[in-house]
């Protein structure tokens, strides 16, 4: 049991009469409580938050952590806003490198910062109509760390960015190796914001990547509910012990930003997580890595087995396992995508692989058509763009693709 589960079940036991907020005065649910005399306050934990974010912090390897109740999102939004404060400190103008299939609170977390930005793209898989993993960085190897002929290069003492914001898995499961990105000379590479929503489960196995505080991200933002098992809507942003970013300038961002009524049963399932898996999570991590291993279905390969791309009409395959009364994540024109979740368990598993065969039969003859990359975007200031009207926003999620609007 978590340090704050605890101290929610003594505020319990006290019986005592709510006249606070929220309204339902524990009749709802007795759980879902406001910051009282022992529960702490997020926005200026001192106590049992205080405490247990210092755990998860152990956990990952970071110099700190901070948990996040208004999702992933705001973590990426607080990183842009703590990044332009940053670059603010150091007098640095130049444009923030931005991989072109982040997340929509990406973009959200730049309009609101003002960052200028230059867009790059990852490797584009007409075959699936998605982007990949990161190669090289158009223009900018110096940064990379490796030319076109893939030699490494030292970083030169002066590049003509100033940050590099990724995503990191991307959500079909396809992970870069950041060591290129960071390049040789550590002491001079820029900041590096990773959007790891999909990968916090890598922290716990030797069978998955590496993850981006190893190798050196300044900041990563993970979404617990999306691999690791806690409740909708929570998340962690980590700050790297090497991070140029200031702790201060993050911990304002996020004030900034997160509500200041976070929901407790949310706190309690981060904590709840971060005590299970603090003891057991290398063992749930691989027990899902070898479940995902007995499914019998074509897949794509990526690098996260908790990441199962079926290749093939996409929305069909949706629908005939849904008549199976078996839900998938998502379906796209050349594949259906499904997570292998450590809350499945072998059952799930033999019920999908009884499906294997009408969906071998669904995908025999089908002919993928090559899907074009989205048109490049040019527009290096969001912000301006957006207030002007001159933006929209694809998809909400998963990552939207922004379009600028002529």
């Amino acid at each position: 049991m978590s340090l704050l589960s605890k101290q929610i079940n003594n505020h319990i036991e006290q019986n005592y009469v709510a006249f606070h907020s929220p309204a339902h005065a524990g009749k709802l649910n007795p759980r879902d409580l406001s910051e009282l005399d022992g529960l702490d306050d997020l926005q200026a934990p001192k106590e049992v938050l205080k405490d247990c974010q210092e755990q998860v912090a152990e956990i990952f390897g970071a110099k700190q952590s901070w948990f996040l109740v208004n999702g992933a999102s705001v973590g990426m939004q607080a990183a842009c806003l703590a990044l332009k404060i940053y670059l603010n400190s150091i007098n640095d103008q130049r444009p923030v490198l931005v991989a072109r299939n982040v997340h929509k609170s990406v973009i959200a977390g730049i309009i609101l910062a003002g960052l200028e930005v230059e867009w790059f793209e990852p490797e584009w898989n007409a075959e699936l109509g998605i982007f990949t993993v990161i190669a090289r960085i158009q223009g900018h190897q110096n940064l990379a760390g490796y030319g076109d002929d893939r030699e490494p290069r030292p970083v030169t003492k002066q590049s003509n960015a100033s940050a590099i914001i990724i995503t990191n898995p991307t959500y079909e499961g396809f992970h870069t190796d950041l060591l290129s990105l960071r390049g040789a000379a550590g002491d001079v590479a820029i900041p590096i914001i990773v959007d790891e929503a999909h990968g916090a489960h890598y922290q716990f196995t030797s069978q998955l990547p590496a993850t981006a505080l190893e190798q050196g991200a300044d900041i990563a933002v993970q979404s617990w509910h999306k691999t690791l098992g806690s409740l909708g809507q929570t998340g962690v942003l980590h700050q790297s012990k090497s991070s140029k970013i200031p702790s201060q300038y993050i911990a304002d961002s996020l004030k900034l930003l997160q509500t200041t009524s976070p929901s407790y049963l949310l706190l309690e399932s981060i904590t709840e997580v971060a005590e299970l898996y603090s003891k057991e999570g290398q063992g749930i991590v691989e027990e899902t890595i070898r479940i995902s291993k007995n499914i019998q279905l074509p897949s794509y390969p990526n690098s996260d087995p908790y990441r199962l791309i079926i290749p093939g009409p996409g929305r069909k395959i949706e629908e005939l396992l849904a008549e199976q009364k078996i839900l998938i994540e998502a379906a796209y024109e050349n594949f259906a995508l499904l997570f292998i979740n450590p809350g499945n368990d072998q059952a799930d598993i033999t019920r999908l692989n009884s499906c294997a065969a009408a969906i071998e039969e669904l995908c025999k003859n089908y002919q993928a058509k090559k899907i074009s990359k989205p048109k490049a975007l040019e527009v290096s200031s969001p912000r301006e763009a957006f207030l002007n009207g001159q933006t929209s926003i694809e998809a909400p999620c998963p990552p939207g693709i922004i379009i600028h609007e002529d």
